[in-house]
């Protein structure tokens, strides 16, 4: 089953466009799919839910939908800065990568890894 991991930016999505993220996924790995979950991403998302407005908002938001998705997540413990350890972690795993971070997608794509992004303001899709 293939793995997928979302970077920080990719999970503030849901609220900035109201795009379905999950749903999206689904439908482009024919619902075969396993979410990683790493504690650096967690991190980075608590601290930006303490920030006031949309961030902050989209943030919150975020944790709450990890929460909700936890049956189907597997939490991963991570030492590195989130970038890094998306990279290696995917590298090692063949895992597919969710993020919008043009300099994490150049890392990702030269190394022959598959990568989701957003597409245009409604839908996801490899890039």
């Amino acid at each position: 089953m293939t793995e997928v991991v979302m970077d920080t930016n990719f999970l503030l999505v849901p609220f900035q466009f109201k795009v379905d993220v999950f749903s999206e996924l689904e439908r482009l790995l024919d619902g075969q799919f396993t979410l990683v979950v790493p504690s650096c991403v967690v991190g980075e998302l608590r601290g930006i839910a303490r920030r006031p407005g949309r961030t902050g908002a989209a943030a919150r938001f975020a944790l709450k939908l990890l929460e909700s998705k936890k049956e189907k997540a597997k939490r991963v413990e991570s030492g590195l800065p989130v970038d890094d350890w998306l990279f290696e972690y995917a590298k090692q795993n063949r895992a597919v990568v969710c993020t919008n971070d043009r300099g994490l997608k150049r890392r990702l794509k030269a190394e022959r890894l598959r990568v989701v992004g957003l597409r245009t303001k409604a839908k996801v899709g490899f890039v």
